[in-house]
């Protein structure tokens, strides 16, 4: 597998690069007809690392130029062509949070600040936007619509708010980037109380824990606080342990999920077990990238990939 590491980096980067559309969005699959900015935000972080930074930027124009007028964005489909607003979106805590984050590993990549100096004010209205859903116990609400916690969205906000304090201090607006490290080490703390040492587990959302049967959300959720770095010390290696021990062989993709999670080889490499994260690339390209499950290969799962693949 590993003689073919270069060409499989070269077909997943071309994957990618033909899920752009004109406008600088990126569709969900070529041939998909949805566009979902989440997983975009998720994808291009490769694409970024393979320096595919005009692709990018062209993106990042496009997210802040789709906003509604709540201050957030929702998903898009493609009708003949056309990019039409579907009116809603999983979430908004997570889409902002994740799009700091594109930001922030394009602005570190090229070492160019005329994209910030440019949107400033469009990123201190999506910092708000964050802070609109954040409440008193630092953890933030899926939207504004459905006032939900979910440990794997607040993951990624906290990670989101650290990058947004980067990018303002880049900017050098000491007040913004104090605020953005405020909310973000509150939804740390909020994220903690949602641990259990009774039963070792986070919560997946508000009070509701997983069941260790369960591979979505239950399970998944559970991985989340160790790829953000976010567990106290002795927590990362119990819940890995009670992850392998529930699914042995999800790096098989033998979950009940017709969709890989790519991001459980993350939490493997993050745990330093590489024979997990060895067999997901190899499964995974026999299987998603030229197998049966081909159609289940979308955007995201194949910026993880990449991820996976550049670490080797």
């Amino acid at each position: 597998m590993y003689d073919a590491r270069s060409d499989l980096l070269a077909h997943q980067r071309d994957y990618l690069l033909s899920c752009q559309l004109p406008g600088g969005a990126f569709r969900l699959g070529p041939g998909r007809d949805q566009i979902n900015p989440y997983f975009t935000n998720l994808a291009l972080i490769a694409l970024v690392r393979l320096q595919e930074w005009e692709a990018v930027r062209s993106y990042m124009d496009w997210y802040v130029q789709h906003l509604n007028a709540d201050g957030y964005i929702n998903d898009f489909r493609l009708d003949r062509g056309q990019e039409l607003d579907t009116g809603t979106a999983d979430s908004e805590d997570s889409y902002h949070a994740t799009f700091f984050s594109v930001v922030a590993e394009w602005t570190r990549s090229t070492g160019d600040c005329s994209w910030l100096e440019a949107n400033q004010d469009v990123l201190a209205y999506l910092l708000q936007g964050i802070a609109r859903l954040q409440q008193t116990d630092g953890l933030t609400w899926a939207k504004h619509s459905f006032r939900v916690k979910y440990l794997m969205d607040n993951c990624e906000v906290a990670k989101g708010l650290d990058d947004a304090h980067y990018l303002f201090a880049s900017l050098g607006n000491a007040l913004l980037a104090q605020e953005a490290s405020v909310r973000a080490a509150a939804c740390k703390a909020g994220i903690a109380g949602m641990y259990s040492r009774l039963r070792r587990s986070y919560a997946m959302y508000d009070r509701s824990h997983p069941g260790w049967r369960k591979w979505y959300p239950d399970i998944t959720s559970q991985a989340f606080p160790i790829v953000y770095s976010l567990c106290e010390p002795t927590v990362p290696s119990m819940l890995y342990e009670r992850i392998t021990k529930a699914f042995p062989r999800f790096d098989a993709f033998v979950t009940g999920d017709t969709y890989p999670w790519m991001v459980m080889g993350v939490c493997a490499r993050m745990m330093g077990d590489e024979q997990r994260v060895r067999n997901m690339l190899t499964v995974a390209t026999d299987l998603y990238i030229y197998g049966p499950r081909q159609p289940y290969w979308l955007i995201h799962e194949a910026g993880r990939f990449v991820e996976l693949l550049l670490g080797e």
